[in-house]
Formats: structure tokens, C-alpha cells, sequence
């Protein structure tokens, strides 16, 4: 079966055309089961930031609707650019040609997309072509993005394996909690599983962890790479589009499916150190994006990624 995660921005009309209405929050979930394809879209309600910057950090492919040209807009434009999203398609409408929005979008990753009028059968069919490398061998890795009681169930979690496959009965790691789970059953599309690899969007009956444990964001691992760490050295990348230089101060930042509030300290010209009361789960080649939530113009500061410690040389 072929797994498809695709954001929709700008369009709520579009997003609810495209699939059935699943799980509601800050972000609202469709889905559509199509041949040997199950599509998950995701669209941020009221285009928050927040919500919005966690399904980009989420998505395998985007699409885009041109309907008016606003600065959420454009922080969509620069946060798919940021995060190497070069897979997607641009809707061209009465506001925006094929030209026009090939030269908003030329020094972008945006300028590989597909530039396509609203039409929902063509762009199902646009996006069955698309299949994404995806690594199935390494160490599971499981995102939340949200987290429930089920009764006689107990806590269920729905999120998306991003790396390896999970198993019923695996034992794992839950992060930022630090304490191992068991995996009690796999759902997908509501049919039940033994296991769910790389790709897929799944619902996890969770044994060993409380609903507050398991709030969006946290990860389900065993691999040793992913950590949870209160500080962080990321190697900085400012946006050319922010209007102000990079500083110290309070600032929140978003990596995969968890935005929180952070400090930037130690400001260098390819470095920052950045401090979080609620500890962020990383993992060595994941992007981090940098919000300000109070900039007069783009709130985008920039993305950041771990820097990795300094190898101490061995000495004879």
C-alpha cells in the first residue's frame, strides 16, 4: 500500500474536496483510501503558524493555492523552501497565472512543483505518481500529533511513522517522558495491523504512558539518535525575508510536530544556542524552524539543524 502525507494551504474548500474529514483540532485531518493509495491532507485551521509550521515539518508532498497574495502566503512559501519541500503542486487562480506564480516562486523549492488549475480528480491523480524514498530499516520513529482514551482501549496515540517499521508488542522509547512503552495494537484506515512502516499515518494503542505523556510531538523510538534536550547548538540559517537580525531573546521554534517557546542565546554568524523549558526531540537530520511570533513582517526567522558534539581526539 502506497502512503502519501500531503499539506494543503489556502484552500479549506479544496482540502475537505480532496478527503474525508478525520481528526479535528488546530489542524484538520482528511483522508482518502484511492486504488492501492491512502492519502493523508492536513490543512492549519485559520492558517495559524504554529499549526501550519508543524505540518510542513510533517508532509511529504504541498499543495498550494495562489488565491491571494498575503504575507501567510509568502511564510508559506519561505517555510516549504526552508524545509527542501520540492514536491507539490501550485493552483493557479483568477489571481494568479502560470507566469506569475512561477516568478514568485523561481528561486524557490517551490519552483519544481506542478502549476495546475483546482481540479480534485486531476490533482489525486498528480499525486498517486508521487512516491517518496522512504527508509523502512532503520530504528522506528513515530511522530504524535494527537492523543486520546479509548474505553476498554485505553490511550490511544495517531501519528506518522517517519523512519523503520513498528510491530505490535514492540517496546519503545516515548520522548520527552523517557520512560519505554509497549505498542498494544496498530491501526490504519481503522483496519487493524502487525505493522506499519516508514510513511504511514497510524493509530498506536499505547500500554506504560499517560494521555499527558503522550502530547503532540512526543516521539516513540528506539533509536539512540533521537534525543530530548533542554539546550541545543544548531548551525543557523537566517531567512533573507527577516526583517530583523538574529538576537538574543525569546523567540519558539518548531521541530516535527512540536512548537514551543525557547531563548536564543550564544549568537554567532553560523551558530546559535537556543534553551527550552520543555525539552525538544531531535533527531541528527532534522530541520528546526525558528517563529517570531511578534514580527511586524515575516515571522520566519530562519531554520536551524543539531550541531554535533566535538569528537575528543584519543590519546595513547
Amino acid at each position: 500500500m502506497h502512503h502519501l502525507t500531503v499539506g494543503v494551504f489556502h484552500d479549506d474548500a479544496l482540502a475537505r474536496e480532496l478527503g474525508k474529514k478525520g481528526t479535528e483540532s488546530d489542524i484538520l485531518m482528511f483522508n482518502r483510501k484511492m486504488d492501492d493509495c491512502i492519502f493523508t491532507f492536513m490543512s492549519p485551521v485559520g492558517d495559524k503558524l504554529s499549526a501550519k509550521s508543524q505540518i510542513i515539518s510533517t508532509i511529504d508532498v504541498a499543495i498550494v493555492s495562489f488565491s491571494q497574495m498575503t504575507r501567510e502566503l509568502g511564510e508559506t512559501i519561505l517555510m516549504l523552501d526552508l524545509m527542501g519541500i520540492k514536491e507539490g503542486i501550485s493552483i493557479t487562480t483568477p489571481y494568479a497565472t502560470s507566469d506569475q506564480i512561477s516568478a514568485i516562486t523561481k528561486a524557490t523549492a517551490m519552483k519544481s512543483f506542478k502549476l495546475e488549475p483546482n481540479n480534485p480528480g486531476r490533482l489525486l491523480e498528480i499525486l498517486k505518481s508521487i512516491n517518496p524514498k522512504r527508509d523502512v530499516v532503520s530504528p522506528p520513529v513515530i511522530v504524535v500529533d494527537h492523543s486520546f482514551s479509548v474505553k476498554g482501549v485505553g490511550e490511544v496515540v495517531l501519528g506518522f511513522v517517519k523512519q523503520g517499521t513498528v510491530r505490535k508488542y514492540d517496546k519503545l522509547k516515548l520522548l520527552p517522558a523517557n520512560i519505554e512503552v509497549i505498542v498494544r495494537s496498530i491501526q490504519i484506515q481503522d483496519e487493524d495491523w502487525d505493522t506499519a512502516e516508514a510513511g504511514t499515518r497510524v493509530g498506536l494503542a499505547i500500554k506504560g504512558a499517560t494521555i499527558d505523556e503522550l502530547g503532540r510531538g512526543s516521539v516513540l523510538t528506539t533509536s539512540n539518535d533521537v534525543r530530548a534536550d533542554s539546550k541545543l547548538k544548531v548551525s543557523f540559517q537566517q531567512s533573507a525575508f527577516y526583517g530583523e537580525g538574529v538576537r538574543e531573546g525569546s523567540f519558539h521554534a518548531t521541530i516535527g510536530m512540536q512548537t514551543t517557546p525557547i531563548t536564543i542565546s550564544d549568537v554567532s554568524d553560523n551558530s546559535l544556542g537556543i534553551d527550552s523549558t520543555n525539552p525538544l526531540v531531535h533527531a541528527p537530520e532534522e530541520t528546526l524552524l525558528l517563529l517570531d511570533l511578534n514580527a511586524k513582517k515575516t515571522r520566519i526567522i530562519g531554520k536551524g539543524n543539531r550541531v554535533k558534539p566535538a569528537t575528543k581526539p584519543v590519546r595513547n
